[in-house]
């Protein structure tokens, strides 16, 4: 690919970053209007967040097979295209909500799986940098978008505020089109020695993607319920909730870099747990405080994107080629969203059962410590397939 189309698939990039979680994450702060216009069953309200999860846990295997044949620049466009239609089409009925959020998920699996890929191939010398460009426009985009769709939504109406989301992806099929000219399908690289799916290493960066997923969806799903539970106002659970994603972006940005540059990461897995076991802890004290609450989300949102960003990054550093990051991509996508999507629906069917949110809240305190165990595992090997 020449440089002036690089250049033109940065943009391009920063876009489908920004449609990577925004379709998800504006999803929360308004389930109650969604409820309330279309008549959702409480039961289904839910599965908003989890179809595509499910879609992440089944889909993402597929994925790599997908883009060696076709080429992942092509497959990428088609599944914003798709992303688009099944956003756009979803806010109409309860049908329509179920079946254009299965299209959502389908879609960004494709990104998912495919971008650190894309990123390892067009620009080898400058991954990290391109990761945190990569991760920075997502958690951006999410944040304005959660922390806005309240707002957004009092004045133009939910649907039109969910609906917003395609035109994002619209724009950035345009900036897309000239990279499609470059477009080339994987070459055969180094070959791994063994199944992916045979491989110890490939097992604990699966069970780090899965578990920091885990998390995040989890809170994407539940804070602002708890903090409403807490006596805030829906308006500033949504803002506060935004504010989280916000913090998140000092992360997002320096965790791939950083990464890169030192190659051995035990640093960031041990801050990012104290920052989750910190911010969950937090959570526990129910208060109407601001300011604490404004701790809270700031901790849990550097931490959370932390976590994110380290598992995107480690897909390239603890790989040798393209191909072998689109493998190790597909199989921890795909074992992880099986994990995280029990996330949502388990803590709240805990918090359901008990009656208070202290249980849900040291079940993922557990699970960070999982997680912690699983990143210095993965932070110990060259690469997974060692």
């Amino acid at each position: 690919m020449k440089n002036k189309q690089k250049n033109v698939l940065i943009i391009g990039i920063i876009l489908f970053a920004g449609c990577m979680r925004t379709p998800i994450g504006m999803v929360s702060p308004l389930l109650s209007n969604i409820q309330g216009s279309l008549g959702v069953p409480a039961g289904l309200l839910g599965s908003i967040t989890t179809i595509p999860l499910l879609c992440f846990a089944l889909f993402s295997p597929l994925v790599p097979k997908l883009g060696k044949k076709f080429g992942n620049e092509l497959i990428m466009f088609i599944a914003v295209f798709v992303l688009a239609l099944g956003n756009y089409f979803r806010v109409f009925s309860t049908s329509a909500l179920l079946l254009g959020t299965l299209l959502v998920g389908l879609s960004i699996a494709v990104l998912n799986v495919l971008m650190p890929v894309t990123i390892a191939q067009e620009y080898p010398q400058r991954v990290g940098v391109m990761t945190s460009i990569y991760t920075f426009s997502m958690t951006l985009f999410s944040a304005l978008a959660s922390g806005q769709s309240v707002a957004l939504a009092e004045q133009v109406g939910w649907q039109k505020a969910m609906q917003s989301v395609s035109i994002l992806a619209i724009v950035g099929m345009v900036f897309w089109v000239p990279a499609l000219k470059g477009m080339h399908r994987s070459k055969t690289g180094k070959k791994t020695g063994s199944s992916v799916w045979k491989t110890r290493g490939a097992w604990f960066m699966s069970a780090f993607m899965g578990l920091q997923s885990l998390l995040f969806y989890t809170t994407l799903t539940w804070v602002p319920t708890i903090l409403v539970d807490h006596g805030l106002s829906r308006g500033q659970a949504s803002q506060l909730f935004g504010l989280m994603q916000l913090a998140s972006l000092v992360s997002s940005y320096l965790v791939p870099i950083l990464a890169y540059r030192f190659k051995h990461t035990r640093g960031i897995i041990l801050t990012m747990a104290v920052g989750f076991i910190a911010g969950i802890m937090l959570l526990m004290i129910p208060t109407e405080s601001v300011g604490l609450t404004v701790v809270v989300v700031i901790v849990l949102g550097l931490a959370s994107n932390m976590a994110f960003s380290l598992a995107m990054a480690l897909f390239n550093i603890k790989t040798d080629t393209p191909e072998q990051t689109a493998e190790i991509s597909g199989m921890a996508q795909a074992v992880g969203y099986v994990l995280a999507a029990f996330g949502p629906i388990g803590i709240g069917y805990i918090q359901q059962v008990t009656g208070s949110w202290n249980i849900p809240l040291i079940i993922l305190l557990i699970v960070v410590v999982v997680l912690t165990i699983a990143g210095l595992a993965v932070d110990k090997r060259r690469t997974v397939f060692d």
